[in-house]
């Protein structure tokens, strides 16, 4: 008996799709799933829980289910938007690469644009991070608590869970904070000049997290004779782009924009793979024909888009020597997902490393697997975050090196926590850390 073909609705006919042309293309990507669940197999998520719903196929049916009207309320599917890790491995896999990390944006906008944007993440994304004159005290205070030991007091108590379960993941998960932030530390360093080589673009994470991930890098380019310096660049819109407040990621991008527009022939370089993974996408931001001007700050997007490099590929097409690692050391190295899947960097650090005559270097099984981290998503969904870290951190420890390395804060400091968490003395560094000459101040 032959099986009766699904049809699918037409998208310029059906009466439940909006309008609007980015909608439009959103639909018609979700069409293109064809449900045959090649991509569970590799679903961070779905590895973790076996619930169908949290594989890609699961959320892009879902997702389907609201732009057709058949879910009459997107807040019903939430579940199914919010756990996804936006790590990209599903479209690697999928043979009509349905991009279902774009996809869980949009969704979580739609469900937002339904019930409200929560108004932490709204004044956090809106107010606080254009405003790094303003972020920076508060973090300051806030990270006081932790070095004096006040938030894990409150943590062990139960305290912080009272107020938000994802407050008691991250201090948990964050072992210390700095002193001082990057942005204060690379002061010494001038402005970047108009004929700057480089602009060293001042991640989140390098520079409220891991400053001394933005002086190693400092340390790299300061060796190797580049001309370099910092804008007053804000946060790259990473944020506002995963929990699918595009208007606020659109505004983070102009006003990068327009400051590296300034320094039009350098190079911007990040050592932060999600940060870089972000910028490079600007375009996709300006992409809506119903954007005012959304023609020309596209084509502004492209220019600093064209010029974005991350760490590990400009050090390999650049040719950077680094003589003074002479101490025989093995490392392994865990790819972030912004790297691997967004940018397509694979080969570049695997190339620079395998290059270094003191370095062995061996392959982390299941190097293609997220570790987890996805941002905020470790704070934000503690429980499935740390079953997939588990299994990260367990290849990691079986590769039996010295330490292992990785290109993005968000990366690092979940690979720290989980070598903790099973009780491993083995260490965790950044590309920088690793390959930066010594401090001499130090």
């Amino acid at each position: 008996m032959p099986v009766e073909p699904i049809r699918f609705p037409d998208i310029q006919t059906h009466p439940a799709v909006l309008t609007k042309s980015i909608d439009k293309a959103h639909y018609e990507d979700t069409l293109h799933c064809n449900r045959c669940g090649f991509c569970t197999s590799s679903c961070p998520t779905y590895i973790a829980t076996g619930d169908e719903g949290l594989s890609p196929r699961g959320r892009n049916q879902a997702f389907r289910a609201v732009l057709e009207g058949r879910l009459k309320d997107p807040a019903e599917a939430e579940r199914f938007f919010s756990t996804c890790l936006m790590c990209g491995i599903c479209t690697s896999v999928c043979f009509s690469e349905v991009p279902t990390a774009e996809l869980m944006s949009a969704a979580r906008g739609t469900v937002m644009g339904k019930q409200g944007e929560p108004w932490f993440l709204k004044i956090s994304l809106r107010f606080f991070l254009p405003r790094p004159g303003l972020l920076e005290p508060m973090l300051k205070i806030l990270f006081i608590g932790k070095r004096i030991g006040l938030s894990g007091v409150l943590n062990r108590i139960g305290f912080l869970r009272l107020i938000s379960s994802q407050l008691s993941a991250a201090d948990e998960m964050v072992d210390s904070v700095p002193v001082r932030f990057l942005r204060d530390r690379v002061r010494p360093y001038p402005p970047a000049a108009r004929d700057a080589d480089v602009i060293h673009f001042l991640a989140c994470g390098p520079n409220y997290l891991k400053p001394e991930v933005g002086e190693a890098t400092a340390r790299i380019l300061k060796r190797a004779g580049v001309r370099f310096g910092y804008v007053k660049n804000v946060c790259c819109g990473l944020p506002g782009t995963t929990y699918g407040d595009l208007p606020a990621a659109r505004a983070l991008a102009q006003k990068n924009i327009e400051l590296l527009e300034d320094h039009p022939n350098a190079v911007i370089l990040l050592d932060d793979s999600s940060c870089a993974a972000s910028v490079k996408d600007y375009p996709a931001l300006f992409r809506d024909q119903e954007l005012p001007s959304g023609d020309d700050w596209r084509r502004r997007a492209e220019a600093v888009s064209r010029r974005t490099r991350d760490l590990s590929e400009w050090l390999v097409e650049k040719g950077i020597q680094f003589p003074h690692l002479t101490e025989t050391t093995s490392v392994t190295y865990h790819d972030p997902c912004k790297a691997r899947y967004a940018q397509k960097i694979v080969h570049p650090p695997r190339a620079l490393l395998s290059s270094l005559p003191a370095v062995s270097f061996r392959e982390l099984p299941e190097a293609e697997q997220c570790c987890g981290a996805g941002g905020t998503y470790c704070f934000a969904q503690p429980e499935i975050s740390r079953a997939v870290l588990d299994r990260k951190a367990g290849n990691v420890i079986s590769t039996k090196t010295d330490g292992v390395l990785t290109s993005s804060v968000s990366c690092l400091l979940q690979l720290q926590f989980g070598l903790r968490r099973l009780g491993s003395a083995m260490r965790a560094l950044h590309l920088s850390e690793f390959l930066s000459p010594p401090d001499k101040n130090r």
